[in-house]
């Protein structure tokens, strides 16, 4: 490592603000900031938010980046794509016979991707507009059986005319080919490869194929990620040579990775675009694990607010889980990807009243970045969850980010008079409370939703909130769930770029098997061996040798002629014995019944080996917590003032309530409720009632 290049920088770009934290890899402290969002070129935000964290350290943006050795970056340029639906014009070309597949989709599509509230307006439910029409769908003469064998030659001359059609009658940018069994046997989608590279070798098209990014059964899903990763794949591949170049003008000569939703990063060269949707909450498990094998928490509830969405994690027994056909906007697809569930409730949370029901209602629209919360004085004119907290005396007007941004009071109180409080027949304030309790309700029900899927109470973990709104309303909704402690970090306003900074390069493979169990083990070693040995070669190019990458088996199973299956992520190894595929067996069985319930396994059934995921890890530095030395329970030293707060449903009114500063506060202090503690990015509120803790490594832990 050159003596010169001694920071790594995290950095996550989010619906509102683009979090970043710069570690130092030689002591592992770490610095963090964050800028608003920029929609209309996310690479501003980017920027905008590395001069931040330079500003913090009192350095150039350009000495930081000269000394930067890599950049970690979770973005939703590709999410902000799909929703916008401003992607590439998508062609799809799949076996003769087949063309309707994602046309007719699957049932469940219907619902896919629809909140409870749409479901149960039945009458309205439709699909999604599909992203490829009719119209950019051919079938090739082709056929291979489920063995792998050839039945059907391709039909070349078929396949010129059928491509012809796509490129030069329909102008499509981007080409996805997804042919019924080529997971089995791929030679006919690598001899299309061949055929679209010869024709249009001057056209620079998009391609994707199934056999080289999703090898695995079920058409319908395999053929929506092929899709989605063309829809995405210019403007990601733009994005980030735009990205690159500014970094590069100003010095950077490091790695730039790119965070993948289903855990760790990759080369910007490498990396699948659809990989990307949704990598942002993924780095905030990932900072969630690493918290809870510090602090020793076996389950534990990730909250991130932010300023649009409120995305919940699990830890469960020290684990964290994976969606393996995860839907992404209204689209079913076929990745393994770290299990996050979201709901539109951030500071940016558009409160409205229904005209016909007269009821008051709370998202899931936000404001976003732009125009933002009316307090932001950007243009918005919508009263949001943000406005609400200022109007209730959370946020202090004068120090929104440090004081970098001053939000104006009256206007949020206007607005929420004039849009809740009027047609309701009530204050501001008694409207702003209700907005604050309704979020707190969503959030809460989601929490407990997540909790009870694994088979466990809610009370059983711990919550570790964070996002830059997370800390003001986590001890409320902990308390509606019975749960005793929420933990607030040094880090929790970005924590998702604090997880990102500390990932670890991660390249996966997808496989179908099919097998029934106990498989041969040389069968099942036979499969792992190719797999590993392919990611092993891949990883070279990350700079990692054979004898430095660890891997991880996650095996996707279920009883026999069930429709689901039930994942297990487990430390690689070789199987070479009928005990080590007994092992795996075991382990499965244990943790269906830990989530499903006791005695619900039924064996006779037969145990199925749907597929697998090979995950190639290569290891990176990590941040490290350095513990403060202990002082007193007394906190007046960071004591700043007073401020009038309304606690809704503890208080009948403003009460007068005490301020700390974050960075003033000492291990072993002990802060009585109410209060209210703020720092530069974030604000914690400590209700009436609550006891917040700080411990060692200056963590809030607020008891209720």
């Amino acid at each position: 490592m050159s003596e010169k290049r001694r920071y790594v920088i995290g950095i996550d770009t989010g619906g509102t603000f683009t979090d970043i934290v710069v570690m130092n890899v030689e002591t592992g402290e770490t610095v963090l900031s964050k800028s608003p969002t920029t929609p209309h070129d996310f690479s501003l935000g980017v920027m905008n938010a590395i001069e931040s964290a330079a500003k913090v350290m009192q350095t150039a943006r350009r000495a930081l980046l000269e000394q930067t050795q890599m950049l970690k970056h979770g973005t939703t340029v590709g999410t902000n794509a799909i929703i916008t639906g401003a992607g590439s014009k998508v062609g799809f070309l799949t076996t003769k016979g087949f063309e309707d597949t994602t046309l007719i989709g699957r049932t469940i599509q219907r619902v896919d991707g629809l909140s409870i509230d749409d479901i149960k307006r039945m009458a309205y439910v439709t699909k999604p507009k599909p992203l490829v029409p009719k119209s950019r769908i051919r079938g090739v003469y082709e056929r291979i059986d489920y063995a792998g064998n050839v039945v059907v030659p391709l039909n070349v001359e078929d396949s010129r005319a059928q491509i012809r059609a796509l490129v030069e009658g329909e102008q499509v940018d981007a080409i996805a080919v997804s042919l019924i069994f080529s997971f089995v046997n791929p030679a006919h989608e690598l001899k299309l490869k061949e055929l679209i590279n010869e024709m249009y070798a001057d056209r620079n098209l998009f391609l994707a194929f199934s056999n080289e990014l999703v090898p695995l059964a079920k058409e319908y899903g395999r053929a929506n990620t092929l899709i989605l990763n063309c829809f995405v794949g210019r403007i990601m591949e733009r994005y980030l040579n735009n990205l690159d170049a500014k970094l590069r003008s100003e010095g950077f000569e490091g790695r730039f990775v790119v965070m993948q939703a289903s855990g760790g990063a990759v080369s910007r060269e490498r990396v699948a675009p659809i990989r990307t949707v949704s990598s942002g909450p993924a780095g905030g498990v990932i900072g969630s694990h690493y918290m809870a094998g510090i602090l020793k928490h076996q389950n534990v509830i990730g909250a991130d607010m932010g300023g649009t969405s409120f995305d919940v994690s699990l830890i469960r027994a020290g684990k964290w889980g994976y969606e393996r056909e995860p839907i992404i906007s209204r689209w079913r697809v076929m990745l393994p990807v770290i299990k996050v569930e979201s709901i539109g409730a951030g500071g940016g949370t558009i409160a409205r009243v229904d005209p016909f029901t007269k009821r008051l209602l709370v998202g899931p629209e936000s404001a976003g970045a732009a125009p933002g919360p009316v307090c932001y004085e950007a243009g918005g004119t919508e009263p949001t969850v943000c406005d609400a907290n200022l109007v209730l005396g959370f946020l202090n007007p004068e120090y929104f980010l440090g004081g970098a941004m001053r939000l104006n009071k009256t206007k949020a109180e206007d607005a929420i008079k004039e849009r809740i409080g009027e047609p309701l027949r009530m204050g501001s304030v008694e409207a702003a409370a209700g907005i604050f309790t309704i979020i707190n309700a969503q959030m809460a029900e989601l929490i407990r939703v997540c909790a009870m899927g694994v088979g466990l109470a809610p009370e059983e973990f711990v919550i570790y909130a964070f996002g830059g709104t997370g800390p003001i309303h986590a001890a409320f909704y902990a308390r509606e769930l019975n749960i005793k402690q929420v933990y607030v970090f040094p880090a929790s306003p970005v924590f998702s770029a604090f997880g990102i900074a500390g990932t670890d390069i991660i390249q996966t493979a997808s496989f179908s098997l099919g097998a029934m169990l106990p498989v041969n083990p040389s069968f099942l070693a036979g499969k792992v061996k190719e797999y590993e040995n392919a990611l092993a070669d891949s990883m070279a190019l990350e700079g990692f040798s054979r004898n430095e990458l660890q891997f991880r088996h996650l095996f996707n199973m279920r009883y026999r002629r069930q429709v689901n299956y039930h994942t297990i992520a487990l430390p690689g190894k070789e199987y070479t014995t009928e005990k080590d595929v007994q092992k795996i067996v075991d382990a499965w069985m244990d943790d269906f019944e830990s989530v499903y319930g006791k005695g619900v396994a039924y064996t006779k059934a037969g145990i199925e080996l749907v597929s697998m995921d090979i995950e190639a890890i290569g290891k990176t530095v990590k941040p490290v917590l350095k513990a403060a030395p202990e002082s007193s329970e007394d906190a007046s030293t960071a004591l700043k003032g007073q401020r009038e707060v309304f606690f809704p449903e503890l208080t009948k009114s403003f009460v007068s309530t005490a301020l700390y500063e974050y960075g003033r506060l000492k291990p072993r202090n002990v802060i009585a409720g109410p209060a209210v503690i703020e720092s530069p990015v974030s604000t914690v509120v400590v209700p009436p009632g609550s006891v917040a803790k700080v411990d060692r490594f200056m963590n809030i832990v607020i008891e209720l």
